[in-house]
């Protein structure tokens, strides 16, 4: 009996005293908790002889220190953190700073509403000085285009008494007044006066050529009555003939009125293709008899109405108000004329000028 009590007396784990040795059988006796981690030891592997155990004396000094730096930066950490009244003065700080940019940026923005209202209040006097600017402008241009054929037509009626002849020979030492004296006695015969009061008379102001055709001779008949008597005998002879020679005579224009005649060709030249009836008016105009009805043109901006009145089609016509016809007086137009209508008669004049 009293060696069972014996083998039944409590070991360490459950009196905790150290006087007692373990015995092969204390595995089997022990407590539950004791048999749990006896169970659970074994289960786990056994550790390798290289591994070092964490409860080993030689890693507590490194453990040690490590814990230390952590301490010591936590308290770093610590000592570098604002405190709440940092934290106050900061965000008091930061709002002054934003306070001063936005009333800045409102001050930018008043400044830049006015200069846009000021803008606007000058764009609008710009715009109404600019519409009484151009209401002026076109009504000086209608006052220039008024001067202009004032000025086109006293130049043309300083020409009335003109005569321009073309084709008369050139010679040496020529005098103008004799050949005109015989050229218009040839022209009138019998009818012919004694005197024709040529007042003067010269070619025309274009460089002597020797392979081109003679220059035009414009000369000045103080009696307009007998200019026009001698225009209508020479428009009434098909062939006229001086010196052996074509002879040609037109009504002297004005440099104005040959611009217009010439950027008018394709119009006129059409009319003839068409046989429309059509004749030069003064002050500066072309007139076209459609269906017993004239139409009239006087301007550039007339054409296109002239056109549709008189159906025909679309030409090419140059605004001989605003482009100025290039001029060649070396090359001068030998046409016969340029009034010839379907009625078979002329009006007008040369389309170059040669001065």
């Amino acid at each position: 009996m009293g060696k069972t009590k014996r083998l039944l007396t409590p070991g360490p784990s459950q009196t905790g005293s150290p006087s007692r040795t373990a015995g092969p059988m204390d595995g089997y006796l022990g407590t539950p908790r004791d048999m749990r981690a006896h169970q659970a030891a074994a289960k786990m592997a056994p550790p390798s002889p290289d591994a070092s155990s964490t409860d080993s004396p030689a890693t507590g000094p490194v453990r040690e220190e490590s814990l230390t730096q952590i301490a010591a930066d936590l308290a770093t950490i610590s000592a570098n953190m604002m405190s709440r009244a940092d934290k106050t003065e900061l965000l008091a700080e930061i709002r002054a700073v934003i306070r001063e940019e936005v009333m800045e940026v409102r001050r930018d923005l008043t400044a830049l509403e006015r200069r846009v209202e000021e803008l606007e209040a000058e764009r609008a006097q710009i715009i109404q000085h600019r519409q009484a600017t151009d209401t002026a402008t076109t009504r000086q241009g209608n006052v220039l285009l008024e001067l202009r054929r004032n000025l086109e037509d006293l130049d043309n009626r300083g020409r009335r008494n003109n005569i321009r002849v073309r084709g008369l020979p050139e010679s040496a030492g020529e005098a103008l007044p004799e050949l005109l004296l015989g050229l218009f006695t040839h022209i009138l015969g019998d009818r012919a006066p004694a005197d024709f009061g040529i007042e003067r008379a010269h070619r025309a102001l274009r460089p002597v050529t020797a392979e081109g055709p003679p220059r035009d001779v414009i000369c000045y008949l103080l009696s307009y009555s007998l200019k026009d008597e001698i225009m209508r005998e020479a428009r009434s002879q098909q062939n006229l003939t001086y010196m052996d020679a074509q002879i040609s005579l037109y009504q002297d224009l004005s440099v104005l009125t040959l611009e217009a005649r010439r950027a008018l060709r394709p119009l006129t030249t059409l009319l003839r293709d068409r046989r429309i009836q059509y004749k030069w008016g003064f002050p500066f105009s072309l007139q076209a008899k459609v269906n017993n009805i004239w139409h009239i043109i006087r301007w550039p901006a007339d054409v296109p109405r002239f056109l549709r009145a008189a159906n025909l089609p679309a030409v090419t016509v140059s605004n001989w108000v605003l482009e100025r016809q290039p001029q060649r007086p070396n090359a001068p137009n030998t046409r016969s004329g340029t009034g010839l209508t379907g009625a078979g008669f002329r009006r007008g004049g040369p389309d170059s000028h040669e001065e």
